[in-house]
């Protein structure tokens, strides 16, 4: 056997621990540890899943993504350490420019990389805003000590809170939000806009320790996605001081979902309503470009 290939194998095997084949089939190739050991990343990935089923705590985060929350493992992070600092530097840039390509160049420039190597964000400034929805959500968990000490055990208020911080993120850049929303609204990108908007009211839901385990689970997520997103669209054209009317508007659509009590139709029909009038006022915004 190569002695590369030798130690990488005895060094994923120490402290075994038992995964499923299916588990293997999602690991996928590590940079940092192909160079390490001199191998071609496609030739790591064979070398991977012809290992025992039997595997240490793999130190590189290769495992498969879950798509539900866990108190016992970290969050997954879909970038890497290169791609946060660019897309980072990036969004302190969209205030001036806005989410094209130039923020892009000037985050490669800012993080110490060359104007060109924005080109590896195969999706392009959408990248840009999938990283400002990604980041923000995940910075409202450490919120959570806070929110419960101020708010109490009341639901309504928490939820609230949690929507208004999430709101107060895009207050720097709400002027180029309209292009954020149009990039969204592409054919391509609509499923991966809405899966985020979804992870959002998840998210939101399980920090006020929700437990609900019947349809309601659905329709609570449903709902509260609706008040978000028309109320994130009614801030793009919200002028009054420290958008005290997008608030406002957040609270008569939060109390138009109290109001409409625990009739699953009655909030689904609202939901439904709410979601053709953000579709009606996306499609406005993007006829006057």
């Amino acid at each position: 056997m190569n002695p590369n290939r030798r130690r990488l194998q005895l060094s994923v095997n120490i402290e075994r621990k038992s995964l499923t084949h299916s588990t293997l089939a999602f690991i996928k190739p590590n940079h940092n540890i192909c160079s390490q050991f001199q191998m071609p990343s496609t030739e790591f990935s064979v070398l991977v899943r012809r290992m025992p089923t039997h595997l240490s705590k793999t130190p590189f985060h290769c495992v498969r993504r879950r798509s539900y929350h866990s108190y016992d493992h970290l969050p997954y992070n879909p970038y890497t350490p290169s791609q946060e600092k660019i897309l980072s530097s990036a969004l302190k840039h969209v205030p001036e420019y806005g989410f094209v390509k130039q923020s892009l160049v000037q985050g490669c420039r800012d993080a110490g990389y060359l104007d060109t190597t924005h080109a590896v964000f195969q999706d392009g400034v959408f990248d840009l805003v999938k990283f400002h929805l990604y980041k923000e959500r995940n910075k409202l968990a450490a919120l959570k000590p806070q929110i419960d000490e101020d708010e109490g055990k009341s639901v309504g208020k928490r939820i609230r809170r949690y929507c208004t911080e999430r709101l107060k993120a895009n207050e720097l850049i709400i002027s180029k939000w309209t292009e954020a929303i149009a990039i969204m609204g592409l054919l391509q990108n609509i499923p991966q806009s809405l899966e985020e908007l979804a992870k959002l009211s998840d998210e939101i839901w399980f920090l006020v320790d929700d437990k609900t385990s019947d349809f309601d689970w659905y329709t609570k997520r449903a709902t509260l996605a609706a008040v978000y997103s028309s109320t994130e669209l009614y801030m793009t054209q919200d002028n009054s001081p420290r958008f005290e009317n997008t608030y406002d508007y957040l609270d008569r659509r939060l109390a138009a979902v109290q109001n409409a009590g625990s009739s699953i139709s009655n909030l689904a029909s609202w939901a439904t309503f709410t979601g053709f009038a953000s579709l009606n006022l996306l499609q406005s915004q993007l006829s006057r470009g």
